[in-house]
């Protein structure tokens, strides 16, 4: 066909919408239809537009219509669910404009998934004027037809079945990793909502963080989850930390404390994840160091500068003289003491701040 809208001609191919056999190849003379226009080039439309279609050759008009939804969904037509959405976008089945526009808005949020339609688009997909979207929106908003996520619009039913997903996905993780506090935030959003709207995923979050259902950050979990250690566990993570409180500055590799303690390879590893995530052990440079001797360390640094006054400094070989450690210790903590700000390296050696 040839489409003509405005002072557009432009080749395309009309697709008519509804299940198979009920008359949906052809279109009788005088009578009306839903259909898809795929054109060969962009057009300029906005719901409401008119257009006339032409046979592509003779150039005879043979149609005329109005556009419903500019940009529509990559669906199939032949289906009841294609004409129940065409019954949603068409304006006569509202009993006014307001209610043409909410209609529309609702079909077209619902076919939008987890991408969301854009707020912006209720201008020119639904033909809202643009000082009514805001009340357009609360409409929608309070009628049940549409959650906001940022700058888009989501089916609630479609933020009840992602919440459903993503607690179900935490409840997993739970089981298989008790010791975990909880699932890494970007991973679970990869596998909840890899390709949605990333405020749709914040939204998420937010409302059943509110809701008491779940808690965490950087990490989710179920806010009714508690790590739990197993017998043996609760020995290996007691003996692993008192080995590591013990040697303070000097601490031993993760495996030989591993192998002192006589625990199991695969149980070290559970426990000393646990107790990074914990906070109870810090790593600094491939090192493990118990934060007791670190908050020690920092304080003993802290008493040098009352006891040296302004303008105290401490090289590297003053440090390891005065805390007993190797060059392979004294290198990463003074780093360390530089990134908490209790030092500053000037030149070869340190200023005490």
């Amino acid at each position: 066909m040839r489409f003509h809208q405005g002072t557009a001609e432009i080749l395309g191919r009309v697709t008519f919408a509804g299940p198979p056999g009920e008359g949906t190849h052809t279109l009788q003379p005088g009578a009306r239809a839903f259909a898809r226009l795929r054109l060969e080039r962009p057009a300029v439309l906005s719901r409401g537009d008119r257009f006339i279609l032409r046979a592509y050759s003779p150039s005879i008009t043979i149609a005329g219509g109005q556009i419903l939804d500019p940009r529509p969904p990559r669906a199939a037509l032949r289906n009841q669910a294609a004409l129940d959405r065409f019954c949603r976008l068409d304006p006569s089945e509202a009993a006014n404009q307001p209610e043409a526009e909410l209609n529309a808005a609702a079909a077209m949020i619902d076919g939008a998934g987890a991408a969301g339609l854009a707020v912006a688009a209720l201008v020119s997909r639904v033909g809202v004027e643009p000082g009514l979207i805001a009340a357009r929106v609360d409409a929608l908003v309070s009628r049940g037809q549409a959650v906001p996520a940022g700058d888009v619009l989501v089916a609630p039913a479609l933020v009840d079945r992602l919440s459903a997903a993503l607690i179900a996905l935490l409840r997993a993780h739970h089981a298989a990793q008790p010791l975990s506090e909880g699932l890494p935030r970007e991973e679970a959003r990869e596998r909840v909502l890899a390709h949605g709207h990333p405020a749709l995923f914040d939204r998420l979050i937010d409302d059943l963080a509110r809701a008491g259902t779940i808690a965490g950050r950087d990490r989710l979990a179920l806010a009714s989850h508690r790590v739990a250690l197993s017998p043996e566990e609760t020995r290996a993570l007691a003996a692993i930390e008192s080995a590591f409180r013990a040697a303070g500055l000097k601490p031993p590799d993760s495996a030989a404390a591993a192998h002192d303690a006589a625990v199991p390879p695969a149980v070290a590893d559970r426990v000393l994840k646990l107790l990074l995530r914990q906070k109870v052990l810090v790593k600094l440079e491939g090192l493990l160091f118990h934060a007791d001797a670190l908050d020690r360390l920092r304080a003993d640094v802290a008493a040098l500068k009352a006891a040296a006054g302004n303008g105290a400094r401490l090289d590297v070989a003053a440090f390891k003289d005065r805390f007993g450690v190797s060059r392979k210790f004294a290198i990463p903590l003074l780093e360390y003491l530089d990134r908490e700000r209790v030092t500053r390296r000037v030149g070869e050696s340190r200023l005490i701040l």
